[in-house]
């Protein structure tokens, strides 16, 4: 064994061991207990004894380790805690057991004993620990063994067996006769199963099976009694060798001797009382024999001083089989027996050869390729490819070539989840996970969650691999592992150096994953990311755009506009003006500002009044063909402000809006004059102010300008008149094109007379249409009629429509209510509420009953000799349902059916 024991027994001396599941306990003569992993390094030391160590056991749990020593004390040490018993007997101390479940039990119970002859059972009581002997008497105790509820120990006279749980002793076995005193060669005792012991003593070997009674029933089966009654013991096998046992272990159905040769001169002289002497020893041999002495196997053992050693030097110890139980006394498939022999400056660790021998031969020699090509190649237990890969990546990371070992982990780990597990810790203890994430399986196997965490973690924690951390983030499944404690990793470093803008991306991913949508937000939108309007959209974040407004506008102006405007109730114009000015290093906000005020004032007019000094400013800097709507729209900016701008940038229309504006028109025609030269739009200026001065002004500044006064002369027509301006120009003035221009005059004047005219003469004609139309309509009649009279028209002459019963009544409804207010007939004279007679109404007011009308109409009719008029039952009809205003008399006359007419208007008409 290497590691560490070469360095330990340098200085000192081997004395005994003991083999659990995890570990190996080594005790020197020094008196230290040396514990060891199983390739040799040392784990912890207890200082125990003052002298050699002769024995240590474990209990079955490997949490506890008991040592005993030739200085009479007996140590029992906690590997996991603090916890320390010592005891002390005053009497060198040879054996010592610990109950199997001495974790798990409170009695704390263990057995020992040394050359006082006691076999003491200490038990720990309510009041203290407590020793029972057990047996004395029968000469020095030389080795004890527990298993389970039975305790074999070994002393001068033979090997005993007593049963814990039923506190009895079950059997004796006689010590071989003719064996050296044990001080010499000392007893082997060990359990091959519950019920099977194996007894090494001197060259004879005994197996002896303990059973319980067995009762027969009335059935003729057998009845098991329990344990506690086991009182039957059998010696099941037998046999002498030719060589001293320096150790035994169970192999299966075999077993393992270590086997000490005498020196020549000892010859066959088993009972000498020396079975060596220094000098002449021969190799130690490992022996595989069958219960019936037939040799399977042989082999000797390079041990450093092995001439110089006695048989007693050595021992034998086996690792646990597996299971709690060791039931069998097998090892479980997979597992590998192993052996290991003491010698005072050496550990051997011996096992069965197999092929799987080539490949740790091939491992010891450093050539891991081969070995692992000699496992896939099927030479090996399936199970070896998982060790062969782990002692190969060991190899890798010794040398230190991380990345290599990280490249071959999908090969060598496959599809053990645990294995991948252990190496993922095992990469972040050395500081090396990163390289080991990229091959990390998300699926088949799919490791714990902690797993993953560290990993990223790794990452995020070196700045040098975040972009490794982004491109996993991205595509690892968020359900593998839980975002919190990443991001708790992450959020120290916000604020510190180490951010980068991979890791900023990352985190808002891991926001995203753990739901925090407001705080992947911010991350976007400090890292402009172009989507992060989607990304506003799709989670409605619209309350969290309220601080982030110039990182919108400096990702996307286009679209963060609209969406500032629309949600202006939750992120008002003063909060986005105000953010963007505080932004002003970053970027141009001014222009950015002039967007937002745009389409703000298009949307809302009166929105963003507030800055609208402001943003005439912008105007004139960014958008000068917008200020001048933009100054006749808004009623909100300062006028001396915004003419100040103008005349900064040379603004010279925006400067006459503003001074008319203003009410300094004079000013204005000036600069119109002056700077812009325009005489047409002087004109349409002073046209739009309805000033008389103002045009004397305009004709005053033209009169020193020929071409002015000559476009003055050709677009004046309508506003003043020609001659007037023609008068004022001086004698001698030239005009370009005079002569011309006054044609033009001329014709243009002619042209506006007979368009004056000709609409005079259409608005006649229309008043002449209007005054006709209107007095046909007032020469119509309505009938008027009491119910009575329209119930009994209504049964003889069923003509009226079901529309015109209903206007007639409601018009009789009216007019009698207005009759009854003292109206008269225009003929009699009489109140229509006088009479109860039906009336007969024109549009021009006049109203007569319905006999007077006849009366009169009668002797018209007669005077004109033309037929009588209808009755007034035959009238009714025709007189109230009077037409369309559009009919012409010679329609109504054509007919053939006369209509009534106003007495005194037709009379007035005539």
């Amino acid at each position: 064994m290497g590691g560490s024991v070469p360095t330990l027994l340098q200085s000192d001396a081997a004395s005994c061991i003991a083999v659990a599941e995890r570990m190996i306990a080594l005790g020197t003569h020094s008196g230290s207990v040396h514990i060891l992993d199983f390739i040799g390094n040392q784990v912890k030391e207890f200082t125990a004894h003052t002298a050699a160590v002769n024995y240590i056991s474990f209990d079955i749990e490997g949490e506890y380790i008991g040592s005993c020593s030739d200085d009479g004390s007996v140590v029992i040490n906690s590997l996991f805690t603090e916890e320390k018993m010592k005891f002390e007997y005053h009497r060198p101390m040879k054996a010592i057991a610990l109950d199997p479940d001495y974790a798990r039990k409170s009695s704390r119970r263990f057995v020992t004993g040394g050359l006082a002859g006691h076999l003491y059972f200490n038990v720990k009581k309510w009041i203290g620990n407590r020793d029972q002997v057990l047996h004395s008497g029968e000469g020095p105790i030389h080795v004890v063994k527990w298993r389970n509820c039975l305790i074999a120990w070994a002393n001068d006279a033979g090997v005993k067996v007593y049963d814990a749980a039923n506190d009895q002793r079950i059997t004796f076995i006689e010590r071989p006769r003719g064996s050296p005193r044990p001080e010499l060669l000392l007893p082997h005792l060990v359990w091959q199963d519950d019920t099977l012991l194996v007894i090494g003593w001197g060259t004879s070997v005994k197996i002896a099976s303990i059973r319980a009674n067995q009762n027969t029933s009335t059935n003729g089966t057998y009845k098991h009694i329990p344990m506690s009654s086991m009182n039957k013991v059998d010696i099941v096998a037998s046999f002498q060798t030719s060589y001293f046992i320096s150790g035994i272990a169970p192999f299966g159905d075999s077993l393992v001797v270590l086997a000490y040769i005498p020196g020549e001169e000892d010859g066959e002289d088993f009972s000498s009382t020396v079975p060596s002497r220094q000098g002449n020893a021969q190799r130690p041999e490992v022996r595989v024999v069958t219960w019936n002495n037939d040799e399977l196997a042989t082999d000797a053992l390079p041990v450093h001083g092995f001439e110089h050693y006695k048989a007693k030097d050595y021992s034998l110890a086996h690792a646990p089989f597996s299971g709690s139980s060791y039931a069998g006394g097998q090892w479980a498939a997979g597992d590998e027996p192993l052996y290991y022999i003491v010698s005072p400056k050496d550990v051997v660790i011996a096992k069965p050869r197999d092929t799987e021998d080539h490949i740790s031969w091939l491992l010891q020699h450093g050539w891991h390729e081969k070995a692992l090509e000699a496992v896939e190649a099927g030479q090996g237990r399936s199970e070896l490819v998982d060790e062969v890969g782990s002692r190969y990546l060991d190899h890798l990371i010794v040398e230190r070539k991380y990345a290599e070992a990280a490249s071959l982990c999908p090969k060598l780990l496959r599809g053990s989840a645990s294995a991948w597990e252990r190496w993922v810790f095992h990469f972040a203890h050395l500081r090396q996970l990163p390289v080991l994430v990229p091959y990390m399986p998300t699926e088949n196997p799919r490791l714990r969650d902690t797993a993953y965490e560290v990993a990223l973690v790794a990452l995020a924690t070196n700045p040098s691999f975040h972009k490794d951390l982004l491109s996993t983030v991205k595509s690892w499944p968020p359900v593998i592992y839980s975002a919190l404690p990443v991001i708790s990793a992450i959020e120290p470093q916000l604020n510190t150096s180490s951010i980068t803008d991979a890791l900023k991306e990352a985190l808002a991913k891991l926001y995203v994953i753990d739901g925090q949508y407001e705080k992947a937000f911010a991350l976007y939108a400090d890292l402009m990311k172009p989507d992060i309007f989607d990304f506003i959209e799709k989670h409605n974040l619209h309350d969290a755009i309220r601080e982030k407004v110039a990182q919108l506008m400096m990702i996307d102006c286009k679209r963060a506009i609209p969406l500032l405007i629309q949600h202006r109730d939750l992120i008002t114009p003063q909060d986005v003006v105000s953010q963007l000015t505080a932004a002003e290093n970053k970027f141009d906000v001014r222009y950015f500002l002039h967007l937002y005020l745009h389409s703000l004032f298009e949307s809302n007019p009166h929105a963003g009044k507030d800055f609208h000094d402001m943003q005439v400013e912008l105007y004139a800097d960014y958008d000068t063909k917008m200020l001048l709507p933009f100054l006749r729209s808004s009623q909100h900016y300062t006028l001396e402000k915004a003419y100040e701008i103008c005349v900064k940038r040379d603004l010279l229309r925006e400067q006459v809006f503003i001074l008319g504006r203003m009410g300094n028109s004079k000013r204005a025609l000036a600069v119109i004059i002056n700077k812009l030269g325009d005489i047409e739009e002087a004109i349409e200026f002073v046209s739009t102010q309805h000033d008389d001065e103002l045009w004397e002004e305009l004709i005053k500044q033209c009169l020193n300008k020929p071409e002015m006064v000559g476009v003055l002369l050709e677009h004046t027509v309508g506003y003043l008149d020609p001659l007037y301006i023609v008068n004022m120009v001086p004698n001698g003035l030239e005009i370009p094109r005079l002569r011309d221009r006054l044609v033009k005059i001329i014709t243009d004047y002619r042209t506006e007379t007979s368009l004056r005219h000709g609409c005079n003469n259409i608005l006649k004609a229309d008043c002449v249409n209007l005054l006709i139309k209107y007095y046909k309509e007032a020469r119509r009649a309505i009938y008027l009629s009491n119910e009575e009279d329209e119930a009994r028209s209504k049964r003889d002459k069923n003509l009226a429509s079901q529309f015109a019963e209903r206007s007639l009544g409601t018009r009789s409804i009216e007019v009698k209510s207005k009759t009854r207010g003292g109206t008269r007939c225009c003929v009699c004279f009489d109140p229509f509420s006088i009479q109860n007679v039906s009336i007969i109404a024109f549009f021009c007011c006049h109203a007569y009953h319905t006999t007077c009308l006849m009366d009169s109409t009668n002797s018209i009719s007669q005077q004109q000799k033309k037929p009588p008029t209808k009755s007034p039952d035959e009238l009714s009809y025709y007189e109230y349902n009077n037409g369309d205003a559009d009919d012409d008399e010679n329609e109504a006359t054509s007919s053939g059916s006369p209509q009534m007419r106003c007495i005194l208007c037709t009379t007035a008409a005539g």
